[in-house]
């Protein structure tokens, strides 16, 4: 197995790089910095620019399966470019991969493509379970990129590839992902639920999404996946646990919706939303999850 990784050098696609080598396989990605472009044994960086479609196919030499996890992050203030940029930053590089495939000459040695995809595909509910085969509309912002996404990614059957869309939950990472987006509040000594701390949010560990991405290779698990733990939690329970992480006491006390508005604009839906999303579909594949209880999450990031 040799692996072509876009978005290698984000949160989630430098830890599962670093997993992925320990296992001694070998891995090219794809970068849209000259100066992050290296050249090893088993690691070897390859040039792309999605947004002018060119792409180095070097690239996909000796490659059997791809992890594409490109994309603007979602965790910065939505700025009207910053909008625009998430969705065609998803749709731009899904486009070039597809595209580059099509011409490819060696197509039938890649096996499988694995994207990254949203739970933010679901719309906000406090009440429904939300299943792989939730029936998805386009009603929010989050819901359309996150079905154009999919619908851009779903073209690589056309090539008789096999294709693994994770829809992933709310990472917590050191890195990056949520917590990153906790640090101000934190930073303030304000540690407290947000609204009314009853939103259901559906996370996962770094750790788990990293080996569930190489499961789902190893095992040629196909289709779409929901990428979150068995345990959703409420998102009172989620800041007292994350407080008690960094010895600090959650306030009894809401923060305000309008603080929040006002300290992440309309990005502030990822905090408020309420997505209670089952992971029954991969433990049934038989993925058994590191951290399935979000206090075990906590504490080994606070290591």
């Amino acid at each position: 197995m040799k692996f072509l990784i876009t978005g290698g050098t984000g949160n989630i696609g430098s830890f599962l790089i670093d997993r992925i080598l320990s296992k001694g396989y070998s891995i090219n990605y794809l970068t849209r910095s000259q100066k992050k472009i290296k050249k090893s044994s088993n690691l070897n960086g390859f040039f792309w620019d999605p947004f002018k479609q060119i792409i180095d196919q070097k690239c996909f030499d000796g490659v059997t399966h791809i992890v594409h996890l490109s994309g603007e992050s979602i965790s910065r203030r939505w700025t009207k470019k910053r909008k625009k940029n998430i969705l065609s930053s998803r749709l731009l590089t899904t486009r070039l991969l597809f595209n580059s495939l099509s011409k490819f000459d060696s197509l039938s040695k890649i096996e499988q493509i694995v994207c990254a995809s949203a739970i933010g595909i679901y719309k906000s509910s406090y009440d429904k379970v939300y299943k792989e085969k939730t029936n998805c509309k386009g009603e929010t912002y989050l819901q359309q990129v996150v079905l154009k996404w999919e619908n851009e990614i779903n073209k690589f059957k056309k090539l008789n590839i096999n294709t693994t869309i994770f829809r992933i939950g709310l990472v917590l990472s050191k890195n990056g992902g949520i917590l990153k987006t906790l640090q101000i509040p934190t930073k303030l000594n304000i540690v407290a639920p947000i609204g009314s701390g009853n939103q259901y949010q559906s996370w996962i560990h770094e750790y788990d999404l990293s080996n569930m991405i190489m499961q789902s290779m190893f095992n040629k698990w196909v289709g779409i996946y929901n990428a979150v733990s068995p345990n959703p939690v409420k998102q009172k329970k989620f800041i007292k646990l994350y407080a008690k992480s960094l010895n600090k006491i959650s306030l009894p006390i809401s923060i305000p919706k309008f603080i929040i508005r006002i300290l992440f604009g309309e990005m502030s839906i990822l905090i408020f939303n309420s997505q209670y999303v089952s992971s029954a579909k991969i433990i049934n594949s038989g993925f058994v999850f590191r951290f399935s209880k979000i206090e075990d999450a906590f504490f080994n990031l606070a290591r």
